[in-house]
């Protein structure tokens, strides 16, 4: 029997193609910062699955936040071992 509904992973992929458009309205910088996130969202693609949505978005978007949360960490070890340095 054939699949009804597309995979997660195919259904993800059709909505970040959807974002194309948008991408290139942007600036270098924030065409940069959509691109990490875009990569974020894709890093997540297994857990966003466990996570029964009808709406893409919702695991995207909560993928997107990890990732954002994820840099932000990163950033502050960095300060953090900066600071103890000296």
């Amino acid at each position: 029997m054939g699949r009804t509904v597309p995979t997660w992973r195919n259904r993800i992929e059709a909505e970040l193609t959807s974002l194309e458009p948008f991408q290139r309205a942007l600036s270098t910088a924030d065409r940069e910062a959509l691109a990490r996130l875009v990569n974020g969202v894709r890093n997540r693609r297994t857990a966003g699955g466990m996570l029964p949505a009808h709406d893409s978005w919702k695991p995207m978007l909560l993928s997107m936040l990890l990732e954002c949360c994820t840099r932000i960490s990163e950033l502050e070890r960095i300060i953090e071992s900066l600071t103890t340095e000296e």
